[in-house]
């Protein structure tokens, strides 16, 4: 990882024409509901070009405002979750910083053995580079699971977690505008919420990295050859997630011997 922050200029792939398309486009790959302007992703199809194109200028010259998010609440994995419905122009937003910021954050904050909210690099990763670990006679296996990843965390923690990589004074300033226009800087619904996440993350990473570890979005695994490595490894990863402000899921966290497609499944 790179030690300090590198200047980069983000903002002109953020307002560029056709990275805004490619954004829309990734947008419109998943489903959604309108936000709380009722705006459809078929009504934002309509003349989209035009759309966009004044997106970009807006963006360019400064005068793009977040809108109101409508918030949705079911319940889900046995609690109640509430997630942030952004309008469709602002979800092309959200994704065309991520999109600009992430080569940055990919080179300089992200350990080859973090796997999960980023490209090409999923379970079946994940799970592969756990298989190695066990291979090598590594069997006690750390498994911590985050309690509530995406929450505690006020808009200047989110803010220096992005500074400490990019260097670009007009994107941290939209990127500021966008995070306070949200319930939470990391509300779930917003496309900036799985590249923040791994930023709250990252100082745990750097506390690991002489561990042979594994991360799979909010949860970490260690390998170790003994139960007793293995008790130590585990005050070691919670104190690094006391001191970022976070705690293990009891329900979901142990020490244990398993095989490798046992790790990572969701639920």
């Amino acid at each position: 990882m790179s030690s300090g922050p590198a200047a980069h200029s983000l903002m002109r792939q953020v307002t560029d024409p056709q990275q805004l398309k490619r954004a829309a486009r990734q947008c419109m790959g998943r489903t959604g509901a309108p936000g709380a302007d009722g705006m459809s992703w078929k009504d934002f199809r309509q003349d989209m070009p035009h759309r966009l194109a004044e997106l970009s200028r807006r963006l360019a010259d400064g005068t793009w405002q977040p809108q109101p998010v409508r918030n949705i609440t079911f319940d889900g994995w046995g609690k109640q979750i509430t997630i942030a419905v952004p309008t469709v122009t602002d979800r092309i937003v959200h994704r065309a910083m991520r999109a600009a910021a992430e080569p940055v954050l990919e080179r300089d904050a992200y350990p080859e053995w973090m796997f999960g909210w980023r490209q090409r690099c999923g379970r079946p990763q994940a799970v592969a580079a756990a298989a190695t670990h066990l291979r090598a006679g590594r069997t006690w296996v750390v498994d911590i699971d985050i309690a509530a990843a995406t929450r505690g965390v006020g808009l200047e923690q989110a803010m220096d977690s992005v500074a400490r990589f990019v260097y670009d004074g007009t994107y941290l300033a939209l990127l500021r505008r966008v995070l306070a226009a949200l319930p939470d800087p990391l509300s779930p619904g917003s496309g900036l919420s799985p590249m923040l996440t791994n930023l709250r993350m990252t100082p745990v990473d750097e506390a690991l990295a002489d561990l042979p570890a594994v991360r799979l979005t909010d949860n970490y695994t260690v390998f170790r050859s003994t139960r007793a490595e293995a008790e130590h490894a585990w005050q070691r990863v919670t104190a690094a997630l006391t001191a970022r402000g976070m705690r293990p899921a009891p329900a979901k966290s142990k020490i244990w011997q398993p095989n490798p497609e046992d790790l990572y499944a969701a639920g």
